[in-house]
């Protein structure tokens, strides 16, 4: 529940915006809270006077609320869930506008344009500069996030403004670890969550509660960017290994959490998930008692040996010499957990990092490679395909039912021809997006929300 008002007196020497800053406030907050008692605080907010006695207004204080941001189209469930706990829950869900597209006041504002990303941040009535940083926020966020991560900002203006906001945050989708995102969705990165974090200071340090509802989100490395985003925060939830759905899990894990973190938690305990589905991939954190994984932490170099041990199967898989039966499980699947391990290391060395993330992205590529990354490859671009094999004279190839090592040879066969001189237009189009595609798993073509 929001804490009662404060109370202080000044002093000699003192200044609104002195007193804000030791209270972490707005100057607009300050005045909004004593402008009634000292009305002169309106005309001339730079005068006052010793032994006035100001009120200090509960700025983003701590509350049970909860900001709910669901990315795939299932957190309808998990929303409900959490509703039915008694929870003030706020829902961030996808804008039934379209991608990147919020209506405000009857008026759809496009976020990703310039124009559209600014018109939208001034209906948010904050000072011009914030204003202006909130917009090169959004347009800089990935896309088809833009739409959530504006409704965020919509909840989080109210802090800016003095106001309380829910100090708890879920985040739910799939994940690798560096955000959340869905199907057919965008995603909404921890580096656009921290950018906004920073145009927006006061809203940031109002969350105190943050459970990360997605894959591989638990590792030591993602959990001090969680904190760097939000400097108050006291716990977290998230997961070392694989998440429950909506519909296996989710939402009795984030109940459980719901309760645990009811008024101003200090600690929380991953044991409260025992003998729940996927309870031992539980990581939970706190400021009073640090990381709880239910393991020690093992030395980097350990976590490279175990990487290396898998490296060369990866090479298999990626040529479809070896196959994947089951993207939950097998031996693509151990590589993947071993990425994830050394990823989550803090120590590793950034440009080590790098590489290893851009392995992580191909890896996860080729788990669902058949089951969801080449048909929606095959059907968003049913029309190019067509056409380029067209323009040949060829019949065009269903690259939805191939296996990866029968699709290698044919974008082979294609590009060959597509590459000798005079070849059409169309063709060279179609080789270049099979290559950068199916071949390479490039995450510029295939999204995130066909993983």
């Amino acid at each position: 529940m929001p804490q009662p008002s404060q109370r202080y007196t000044v002093r000699r020497g003192d200044t609104l915006g002195r007193i804000a800053a030791r209270f972490e406030i707005s100057v607009g907050a300050l005045v909004d809270a004593n402008a009634a008692t000292y009305p002169s605080l309106r005309t001339n907010p730079g005068f006052v006077q010793i032994g006035w006695e100001l009120e200090i207004p509960t700025e983003g204080g701590p509350n049970d609320g909860i900001l709910f941001v669901g990315m795939n189209p299932g957190a309808v469930v998990e929303h409900r869930a959490l509703v039915r706990t008694g929870a003030d829950v706020v829902p961030v869900l996808d804008s039934p506008e379209g991608d990147d597209r919020l209506r405000v006041a009857g008026v759809v504002h496009d976020l990703s344009t310039e124009e559209g990303a600014l018109g939208f941040a001034r209906t948010l009535a904050l000072p011009p500069d914030q204003t202006a940083a909130i917009a090169r926020v959004l347009e800089g966020t990935p896309p088809d996030a833009r739409d959530e991560l504006g409704r965020i900002a919509e909840v989080w203006a109210e802090a800016e403004k003095g106001r309380s906001i829910p100090a708890r945050l879920v985040l739910s989708g799939h994940s690798v670890g560096a955000g959340v995102w869905g199907d057919e969705n965008g995603t909404l990165t921890l580096d656009a969550l921290g950018d906004l974090a920073t145009a927006m200071p006061r809203a940031a340090r109002a969350i105190e509660d943050v459970h990360v509802a997605g894959c591989y989100s638990g590792g030591r490395y993602a959990l001090l960017r969680v904190q760097a985003i939000f400097p108050h925060v006291a716990t977290i939830w998230a997961y070392a290994g694989s998440a429950p759905g909506a519909e296996s899990g989710a939402t009795i894990h984030e109940t459980l959490w719901e309760r645990a973190t009811r008024g101003r938690a200090e600690t929380i305990d991953r044991s409260i998930a025992e003998d729940t589905r996927k309870g031992e991939s539980v990581v939970v954190w706190s400021r009073v008692t640090g990381l709880d994984d239910g393991n020690a932490a093992r030395p980097l170099e350990s976590l490279r040996i175990d990487l290396a041990y898998f490296e060369p199967l990866q090479a298999l898989y990626d040529s479809g010499d070896l196959v994947v039966d089951d993207p939950y499980s097998g031996q693509l699947r151990d590589y993947y957990d071993a990425l994830q391990a050394l990823l989550a290391h803090p120590d590793v060395p950034a440009d080590e990092r790098a590489v290893l993330s851009a392995r992580r992205d191909h890896t996860v590529r080729l788990l669902y490679y058949g089951r969801t990354v080449a048909p929606r490859f095959a059907a968003h671009h049913a029309a190019v395909i067509r056409d380029g094999y067209r323009s040949l004279g060829l019949p065009a190839v269903d690259y939805r039912v191939l296996s990866r090592r029968d699709a290698l040879a044919q974008i082979e066969a294609f590009s060959n021809r597509a590459r000798a001189a005079g070849a059409p237009e169309a063709a060279v189009v179609l080789a270049d997006l099979l290559e950068r595609g199916l071949r390479d798993l490039d995450p510029a073509v295939i999204p995130d929300g066909w993983v």
